[in-house]
């Protein structure tokens, strides 16, 4: 009997452990985090850096491959600018993999497929892994702390006569 009290409490701790990923959590809160990814990509997109920083706080942190962190919205900013500048976007997807809720905090965990048209050369394809920290400040949810990492080394495709 014991050993069937013992089971049945493990199943418990279990079961709430895998619960308790998104206690403090609501729906609402899902559906916000969601959108705000929505209007960041679709800022990426249309090359709207205002669209894109809208949804970066005010003290982001954002670690790319290759690079070193950049720190706060004005650095955020500057990349922004510089990217978009350099690159149209014709297609971002997402594949989001989990999105983890915690008090006013989420971890959102997927892969990206990205194309990239620099203004001048062969068009990009790159892929791979992003990790984004959201956090509630007023207003609503922003990236707070945004990591990329690219599963290989973006491939320029042949030009073709």
């Amino acid at each position: 009997m014991n050993r069937a009290l013992a089971s049945a409490a493990f199943l418990a701790v279990a079961i709430s452990a895998c619960y308790a990923r998104n206690v403090g959590g609501t729906s609402a809160d899902s559906t916000a985090i969601v959108a705000a990814a929505a209007q960041y990509r679709q800022g990426w997109l249309n090359g709207d850096t205002a669209m894109a920083l809208s949804v970066i706080s005010d003290d982001v942190q954002l670690m790319l491959p290759g690079a070193p962190d950049v720190h706060g919205q004005a650095g955020a900013r500057k990349v922004f600018v510089e990217e978009m500048t350099q690159y149209h976007i014709p297609a971002l997807t997402v594949h989001r993999q989990e999105l983890l809720l915690q008090g006013d905090h989420a971890i959102d965990i997927g892969t990206y497929e990205e194309t990239m048209v620099p203004r001048k050369g062969a068009t990009i394809y790159a892929t791979g892994r992003y990790l984004v920290v959201w956090r509630r400040e007023p207003g609503g949810w922003r990236m707070w702390r945004y990591m990329l990492n690219e599963f290989a080394p973006a491939a320029p495709t042949r030009a073709t006569s």
